[in-house]
């Protein structure tokens, strides 16, 4: 079998939604399909080829254009998520999970199971702990334009979400070893350089940049058994005898022998509809029903006498797929994967990653020092949302221990009300340092949070130290937050946008 990796970059946001509908709210993909790449090449190449060579590339299955699943941040290639995975409801995915595999049984019971969805997650280096990847698309809302007066036409509001830019994910181009190299190769040229995918691309969206990549594919040759775990890398079209869809999939439909059978309680699906969307028709494909990719499938022999599947028949489903249209990336499988294996896999937080850069001279234009400033706001911003969301965490605590330690009346705020975080974010906002803000919030009988007010000295319990328990008060906790904050060129809109929220928790209390 012929297969070469290629490496796909976002240039601009890429629109992929999960339907072709015209209506109602889009959800996108967070990977790129392949049917994207086999169109954007049959733009191009149908014409060129002959009958029999078009119906190979793209009609038979033959050739296969893989879906793009995005790199993790160390640049290894990631998998779906496989559905067996369970965590803790109440653990956050930035930090050490314990995770429980379903495959190897139910849990005890003493925590709320969430299944894992959504993310991607990569087999990481020798002597490493497996790691999380996630991408998070973009929503921007926009407007049809009158093109008779220039100006928002009437009931024309709408919305994109889209793949963010620069953004990197790896695919993988495979072909069957009777179809002829020179045309396996002028697939592969065609398919380098810039692309426009998906949705609006005649706007500002859609642009890609391909390349041949290097990552070689990790899926070891599975080996003779009796027991058979098939994991969906790809959304997978199943059909039963009739040809119809197939969701409950039996042996025969993804090409093991009859005596074996489904096992549910291995087994862990979900399913998706939709009906894509042909741009050189201009309509929509016949609805199809797949099986979700990252579901499990559990296969085993019925009859012990028997010695299992054959490693040739398992190696043969892994490399060829299983289901329809495998030609635009659906049905691909891994059999038998190791990470799947424990009971109990271990993950670690993302390392930071030191990448070797090259110096470049920046160039002395208002557009270019826009977007500079552009991007480094956006990083900012995520950098206060995240670090004002643990100061709120950390708050609602105080909140809770202030009832403890002093009687309130039901609906009196037991800590500093809505209206005082009010003063506090103005102050933030409009301060011009943060030595002035300390002074504004903390000296002089007109400060905002006074040493004799009964809210803001109203005890507490603090626990943010693992080792020192102390009794303080509100005040003293915000001075100390904002005193100990490394993150002190923002620190200004860490604490307005802190204040902002404080205001929220303060009323939920009320």
């Amino acid at each position: 079998m012929k297969i070469q990796p290629f490496k796909v970059t976002t240039l601009e946001e890429v629109v992929i939604s999960e339907r072709a509908a015209n209506e109602g709210g889009h959800v996108s993909l967070n990977y790129l399909p392949g049917a994207t790449f086999l169109g954007a090449i049959a733009a191009r190449l149908y014409q060129d080829l002959s009958e029999q060579e078009t119906y190979q590339v793209f009609h038979s299955g033959k050739v296969r254009f893989g879906n793009a699943l995005p790199l993790s941040e160390d640049e290894q290639q990631t998998y779906p998520m496989p559905l067996c995975w369970y965590k803790k409801k109440s653990e956050d995915f930035s930090g050490t999970m314990s995770l429980i595999n379903y495959q190897h049984g139910k849990h005890n019971n003493r925590f709320q199971p969430q299944q894992m969805r959504d993310k991607y997650v990569s087999l990481g280096a020798i002597g490493t702990k497996n790691r999380f990847t996630e991408i998070v698309p973009r929503f921007r809302m926009k407007t049809a334009i009158d093109p008779e007066v220039g100006t928002a036409r009437d009931n024309q509001l709408f919305g994109y979400t889209s793949l963010p830019n620069n953004h990197e994910f790896i695919a993988s181009l495979e072909a069957d070893d009777d179809i002829d190299k020179n045309l396996f190769k002028q697939i592969l040229d065609s398919l380098q350089g810039e692309l426009k995918l998906g949705r609006s691309r005649s706007a500002e969206y859609g642009a890609v940049k391909i390349e041949v990549s290097e990552h070689p594919d990790e899926r070891p040759l599975p080996k003779a058994a009796s027991e058979v775990t098939i994991w969906l890398l790809a959304d997978t079209a199943l059909q039963d005898d009739n040809g119809q869809p197939l969701l409950h999939p039996s042996a025969k439909s993804v090409g093991l022998p009859e005596h074996f059978k489904l096992d549910m309680e291995k087994t862990f699906i979900r399913t998706r509809r939709y009906a894509p969307f042909n741009a050189h028709r201009r309509r929509r494909e016949l609805e199809r029903l797949v099986l979700s990719m990252g579901s499990v499938l559990y296969f085993k022999s019925q009859t012990p006498e028997q010695n299992g599947v054959e490693a040739e028949t398992l190696q043969h489903i892994q490399a060829k797929g299983i289901g329809l249209y495998r030609q635009a990336g659906l049905g691909r499988v891994w059999i038998n994967p190791k990470i799947l294996a424990n009971k109990n896999p271990q993950f670690d937080k993302l390392s930071s990653i030191n990448r070797t850069s090259v110096s470049v001279s920046e160039p002395d234009h208002p557009v270019f020092r826009y977007l500079t400033q552009r991007k480094r706001h956006d990083s900012d911003t995520s950098t206060v949302e995240k670090q004002a969301k643990t100061w709120k965490t950390d708050l609602k605590g105080l909140y809770a221990s202030a009832k403890k330690l002093s009687y309130v009346p039901p609906g009196v705020c037991p800590g500093p009300t809505g209206t005082q975080w009010g003063r506090v974010m103005d102050k933030a906002k409009n301060a011009a340092s943060i030595d002035k803000l300390m002074e504004q919030l903390f000296v002089g009988e007109n400060a905002v949070c006074k040493e004799n007010d009964p809210q803001w000295c109203k005890r507490v319990y603090s626990t943010s130290q693992k080792e020192i328990k102390e009794i303080t008060d509100f005040r003293q906790w915000l001075c100390h937050q904002i005193n100990q904050e490394k993150e002190r060129e923002i620190l200004l809109r860490i604490v307005a946008r802190f204040a902002r929220l404080a205001r929220d928790v303060a009323d939920e209390e009320t």
